[in-house]
């Protein structure tokens, strides 16, 4: 069997060879035999007879092969599986290349410190190995003082019982006063009527005084006026005349004393009628009404003073209040705890004694649950605070939660008593910060990993555009801080 280099070389040289030049015999017979094996070889694997001549040295292959419409089909449907399965397997790293994602992403929350309110004895420690929820009852961490200081709270107490002990006592004297201004009040107007009385008879009998005196002053007048005929006549002496002159006068005068002594007792008699007293022995009242005024006016001092007593008490009362509840949160605190969320760690125990503001437990707020998330530095310049973001659990079945970037630190560490560092994540330096809803991976699902697509509306910053420049523009807006 020829050699195939060496034939392929001499048919090289035969069909190269200029026309009428000679070629060897040995080279020529070699090209036929080369020229036969091509045209086999065509006729297996296209499948269809082509002709080829073989002559002499002038002689030139020519195949000239046949097309049908079956053998075109086949092309197209190869072409189009091809094209197919190239995008069904380059689709997926070429969304990944396409989409804003975080290199890393973990769920994580902030950390509160639990400090002692008050200084005392631990006397309850919460359950460290479960989780609570706002449905639920949170763990009870209470602090006990039993040395609390209540010497201001004895204070008021006491004061509070000696103006209750006064205003007793005002009490028991004012109805005393009372009793006693009464029986006086009942004597003065058992007095006033007897005095009334009396000078009603008084009154009558001074009355009938006046008549007979002005009935002696009458006869006397009459004996005056015959005497004086008499003695005119001559048939009287003027002695007689005298005396029955005399007479006369006594009798007029005897008829004024008797209607003035009237006119003053009935004046006595209408003051008494008016609780006026008057005569020789007091004043304008008797001893017992001065003395029932003393009592009222007693008695009105005595209720003065209750009143101010009740006053005082009153405002004690309040203060004795307030001094209470100052005093129970002195004497025991009941720590207050997040929500929800989870003991971080413990840093005391029951029975232990604790100062006013001792650190006691470290908690996960998860009533705020946060993202923590490290991205390339071309997907970090095309974030801003407030933007949408997307996160997804790793082990969540799909399911994503909606958030809003809330802190944007680059290359710096992040702000904030985070459970986790996000200087932990160290695929990449710059780290943001994102708020998500929700979150109920696993409960206080801290540390769970997952991915974060963000929603950006500009394409990545150019290096022009991240060069500083001298003048800022018009509308450029300050830098807002973020805010956790």
């Amino acid at each position: 069997m020829p050699n195939n280099a060496t034939d392929l070389d001499a048919a090289d040289r035969v069909s190269a060879a200029p026309f009428g030049a000679e070629v060897p015999q040995e080279e020529r017979a070699g090209a036929q035999d080369v020229r036969s094996l091509q045209a086999a070889l065509g006729r297996s694997f296209k499948g269809a007879p082509a002709e080829f001549e073989v002559g002499g040295p002038d002689t030139k292959a020519n195949p000239k092969p046949v097309r049908t419409p079956a053998r075109t089909v086949r092309r197209v449907v190869k072409i189009a599986l091809g094209l197919g399965l190239v995008i069904s397997l380059g689709w997926t790293p070429l969304k990944a290349i396409l989409t804003t994602t975080s290199a890393e992403a973990l769920i994580n929350a902030r950390v509160e410190t639990i400090r002692s309110p008050i200084e005392g004895i631990v006397e309850a420690a919460p359950d460290v190995d479960r989780d609570w929820t706002s449905a639920g009852e949170s763990p009870r961490l209470r602090i006990v003082d039993s040395l609390a200081d209540h010497g201001r709270l004895d204070d008021l107490k006491r004061q509070h019982e000696a103006l209750e002990a006064q205003s007793a006592t005002l009490q028991r004297k004012s109805a005393i006063a009372s009793a006693e201004l009464q029986a006086l009040t009942d004597q003065v107007e058992r007095f006033r009527q007897g005095r009334l009385r009396l000078l009603e008879a008084r009154v009558a009998a001074q009355s009938a005084e006046l008549e007979a005196a002005a009935a002696k002053s009458s006869d006397a007048a009459l004996s005056k006026e015959r005497t004086e005929k008499l003695r005119r006549s001559g048939s009287a002496t003027v002695a007689q005349g005298d005396r029955v002159r005399f007479e006369w006068v006594e009798a007029t005068s005897a008829e004024a004393a008797a209607a003035q002594r009237l006119e003053e007792t009935k004046v006595e008699r209408d003051a008494v009628a008016q609780g006026v007293f008057i005569g020789d022995s007091y004043n304008d009242s008797p001893s017992s009404d001065q003395r029932a005024a003393e009592l009222r006016l007693r008695i009105g001092e005595f209720d003065a003073e209750i009143a101010a007593a009740r006053s005082q008490m009153k405002l004690l009362a309040a203060q004795i209040a307030e001094e209470e509840a100052r005093y129970r949160d002195r004497s025991a605190a009941l720590v207050v705890l997040p929500a929800t969320g989870r003991v971080w760690e413990m840093l005391t125990g029951p029975g232990e004694h604790v100062s006013k503001g001792q650190d006691l437990m470290r908690v996960l707020d998860c009533s705020r649950p946060l993202v923590s998330a490290n991205v390339d530095e071309s997907v970090y310049n095309r974030l801003e605070v407030g933007g949408r973001a997307t996160f997804r659990p790793s082990q969540g079945g799909g399911r994503a939660y909606q958030g809003t970037i809330v802190n944007l630190t680059g290359a710096a560490a992040a702000s904030g008593n985070f459970a986790i560092p996000p200087v932990a994540m160290r695929k990449s330096p710059f780290y943001v910060t994102i708020a998500v809803n929700s979150v109920k991976e696993g409960g206080c699902s801290v540390g769970r990993t997952g991915t974060v697509t963000f929603e950006t509306s500009a394409g990545p910053s150019t290096s022009d555009e991240a060069a500083p420049s001298n003048s800022a523009p018009e509308d450029a807006s300050p830098l807002r801080p973020a805010l956790l």
